[in-house]
């Protein structure tokens, strides 16, 4: 960014660009958003432009636009150009009280790739029709990713979380790891014998095993192996269980004694 300093008595032009994740700085998703706006504020003889750019998706302190927040609160910004709106907020709630902010202090948003400009009152209601838009796709793609989750649920596949301890995924789906699943047998029955987490975790630990992050097992890592229901063979969503398409590492029955004695354990 230009220091402020060079541009005396002057506002800017911010061409804001703007990327979901890390994985997209190097793809021609930043680069083309860039590209358009300089074209677009050169063919359009946009003097005193600087650039600022964020890569993130969802997060409502974005470096980037606090960083524009900022300039228009010390009256150093003429209008911001974008590619399209969505590249500001794909939330209504978001996107209209920042539009708020940059109108209340004679900021105008302009897109390059949308015709919308609020230095117009059509430009205005369309940009807010944008907004609408934006936050109606956000939520149809939270939906499907929902109805995705439950259609794999239904049908016996993890459809959340991390691969448990003992298992792996291959082209097959979810395998078991024979020695990963050799140990959570041996936590399993070692707590029936001795009744007493800590005490596993001490046996666990004392022969060397690992967790998946190579690190030494721990009393909590040890309970949630104790009670989590996909080594009997269950999937599970939000709370609700369904008989997955992965092998059981343990029975139904040890799996429900152990509960039993944890559960008594937690009482006493």
């Amino acid at each position: 960014m230009k220091n402020i300093q060079e541009i005396p008595n002057q506002k800017f032009n911010i061409m804001y660009s703007r990327v979901s994740g890390i994985s997209q700085q190097n793809n021609t998703s930043l680069p083309y958003q860039q590209s358009v706006l300089t074209n677009y504020c050169k063919d359009g003889g946009v003097m005193n432009t600087i650039h600022i750019v964020d890569v993130d998706s969802g997060s409502i302190d974005r470096k980037g636009i606090e960083e524009i927040k900022s300039l228009i609160a010390m009256n150093l910004v003429e209008a911001i150009y974008i590619t399209k709106l969505d590249r500001l907020y794909r939330s209504i709630v978001r996107g209209s009280s920042f539009i708020k902010l940059c109108l209340d202090n004679d900021v105008k948003i302009i897109t390059a790739l949308e015709t919308t400009d609020t230095s117009t009152s059509a430009g205005l209601l369309q940009i807010h029709l944008l907004l609408s838009i934006c936050d109606y796709e956000r939520l149809c793609i939270k939906d499907r990713t929902w109805a995705g989750k439950v259609s794999s649920f239904k049908n016996g596949n993890r459809c959340q979380g991390n691969i448990a301890y003992g298992y792996d995924k291959d082209k097959n789906g979810i395998v078991q790891n024979k020695i990963e699943a050799s140990i959570i047998k041996l936590i399993f029955n070692s707590y029936r014998k001795l009744n007493s987490v800590g005490k596993v975790k001490d046996i666990i630990n004392s022969k060397g095993y690992t967790t998946k992050r190579n690190k030494h097992f721990t009393r909590k890592s040890i309970y949630n192996i104790l009670t989590n229901r996909f080594y009997v063979g269950d999937v599970s969503l939000k709370g609700e269980y369904h008989i997955g398409n992965h092998q059981a590492i343990i029975s139904k029955n040890l799996y429900t004694r152990t509960i039993n004695q944890l559960t008594n354990n937690k009482k006493g």
